[in-house]
């Protein structure tokens, strides 16, 4: 009796135990999410760049004698990229401010490089809220920046989403 009892009491404990098999299922056709919609961003340009050079779907450019202005959207995701492709810096290169505005998340910095004419100035903002990147650069020359009338601390201040 109690060899059959040992031999019984493995099949007992393995009974329970049976592979469950899965399944999965494929579609032909990929589902994609739906996108979040574009804001729109509201910006006081200087009077002299009120009507872009270029435009595209994803943003303009306004050229200016002494200066040059870009707004574009990007998707979001990948901040030091987005700061690498407006700057050319890498993010621990530059000093970035970050502060919170009207539900995103925005982003101050600045940087000089040599251009074909001499040295020049950079500025940039994005404005991130989490779908995508809302981006404004101002280019200018150095020498220019004594002379201008522009009052970029209004501008940038103004650079918000509708």
């Amino acid at each position: 009796m109690k060899k059959l009892f040992w031999v019984l009491l493995p099949l007992l404990l393995l009974a329970g135990c049976t592979a469950r098999e899965t399944m999965e299922t494929l579609a032909d056709v990929p589902v994609e999410g739906m996108a979040a919609p574009q804001r729109q961003i509201s910006v006081n340009l200087p009077d002299e760049a009120a009507v872009p050079t270029a435009e595209s779907d994803s943003g303009r450019i306004y050229l200016c004698k002494d200066y040059e202005i870009i707004i574009q959207t990007l998707e979001a995701g990948d901040l030091d990229e987005t700061i690498r492709t407006l700057s050319g810096y890498d993010r621990d290169s530059l000093t970035v401010v970050k502060t919170r505005v009207e539900g995103a998340d925005r982003y101050d910095f600045v940087w000089a490089t040599a251009g074909e004419t001499g040295e020049r100035l950079g500025r940039a903002v994005i404005l991130d809220d989490g779908n995508y990147h809302y981006t404004m650069t101002v280019l200018k020359d150095a020498e220019a920046t004594k002379k201008t009338q522009v009052v970029w601390r209004t501008v940038f201040e103004s650079f918000s989403l509708v």
